[in-house]
């Protein structure tokens, strides 16, 4: 309370200089305090002695390091050990490196670090990832062997209708083939013929079980382009009716236009006008063996206009259009997609065909031998009937 002298009665406490230098020495000795406590904890890195032998740096400033349970270290020269390791100190507030959850990540003595870091490879497993797949063995792909004795695989396009064909259920009596299915023979054989058989017994042929001809109209010279009519196409036509046999058609092309395709498809349609033909109408194109053939010079896409033109003359006059060939033509000289609407007739002298898409014929030999013909012959299984269409 205010005195009526005009000062405060003080008379109960310190002066207030002495107070304040009480609060100073306090702090500083607190300061004293914690930098003595610190001290310790300013010491020079660990040492860590490696599992080879060796010394490694671990850590180093202030808080000094921590290593997980069992590691010996030595701190200036002399051993040192913790008691328990896996424990913070007292007043660190720190963590052992076995609390790190990424210490596991890394095996002891950095095994498999050069493999991580690809400094170093196991050659092993650098040949096995530059093993290429084995193309024979994959499925994927079919062999070609071309005439100078190459091959190459091709791949097997996995969008394109594919045979269902199931060559268990083929059977062959004096190498005449039969195919059966559930039980019941669903094939026909058949026989392809030119000027080469000469006299044939068509007669003969029906006894030996022949039930259809694919019959040659004419050819196109491969050196000179003239068009030229089979000289025993009209006999052989005559004799095939008079037999009783199903007939078709083929005409060897060496066209090298659209409009050359065309005129070879005009000449088929005259010689075969009012005739009983209910096989299909094929077209040959093919190389010639041991000799330049015109349509060697031509592209693939033009060798596919070219037989596309045929075809679609045929179709458009009421025939059945088929395309010829071999795996060589039908995979690698012409464009096969374009030809998704016309039948196939694959020409394969192997037991068991591996070409993959569908076909409605095979030419399964050039070297048959049939009753009816002299020397060898074309010998063909069809598994469609033609002449119920």
């Amino acid at each position: 309370m205010r005195q009526t002298d005009g000062y405060e009665d003080r008379s109960g406490g310190l002066p207030l200089i002495y107070m304040a230098l009480a609060v100073s020495f306090f702090v500083l000795m607190i300061l004293l305090l914690v930098l003595f406590m610190n001290r310790d904890q300013s010491k020079p890195a660990y040492i860590a002695e490696g599992a080879g032998g060796g010394t490694e740096q671990v850590a180093s400033g202030q808080g000094g390091a921590y290593l997980s349970q069992g590691s010996d270290l030595t701190v200036g020269g002399e051993a040192y050990a913790p008691e328990d390791s896996t424990a913070d100190s007292a007043g660190s507030g720190g963590m052992v490196a076995g609390d790190l959850d990424f210490w596991d990540m890394y095996p002891m003595g950095g095994e498999g670090l050069e493999e991580e870091s690809g400094e170093e490879r196991d050659e092993d497993s650098k040949e096995q990832e530059n093993v290429l797949p084995d193309p024979s063995a994959d499925g994927n792909h079919v062999e070609i062997v071309y005439a100078d004795g190459t091959s190459e695989w091709v791949p097997i396009n996995p969008y394109w209708k594919k045979n269902t064909y199931d060559f268990t259920n083929l059977v062959s009596k004096n190498k005449l083939l039969e195919y059966y299915s559930d039980g019941k023979q669903v094939s026909f054989l058949g026989v392809d013929l030119s000027r080469y058989q000469k006299d044939v017994d068509f007669r003969a042929l029906k006894r030996a079980g022949i039930d259809f001809c694919m019959l040659r109209v004419g050819s196109r010279g491969y050196e000179t382009g003239a068009l030229q009519a089979d000289e025993y196409f009209d006999q052989y036509l005559a004799g095939a009716k008079e037999a009783g046999l199903d007939i078709g058609v083929y005409f060897y092309s060496q066209a090298v236009t659209e409009a050359e395709a065309i005129e070879e498809a005009s000449m088929v349609l005259q010689k075969i006008a009012g005739q009983p033909v209910k096989y299909p109408v094929a077209f040959d194109m093919e190389f010639v063996n041991n000799d330049d053939a015109r349509v060697e010079t031509l592209t693939r896409d033009e060798r596919t206009a070219i037989s596309l033109a045929f075809l679609r003359t045929i179709e458009d006059a009421g025939y059945t259009g088929m395309l010829y060939g071999n795996k060589e033509w039908l995979l690698k000289r012409i464009d096969l997609s374009k030809f998704e609407n016309y039948d196939i007739w694959l020409s394969q002298e192997d037991d068991v065909p591996d070409y993959p898409y569908e076909y409605s014929m095979w030419q399964y030999s050039r070297q048959g031998e049939v009753s009816g013909v002299d020397g060898y012959v074309d010998l063909n299984i069809s598994f469609v009937d033609y002449s119920a269409r």
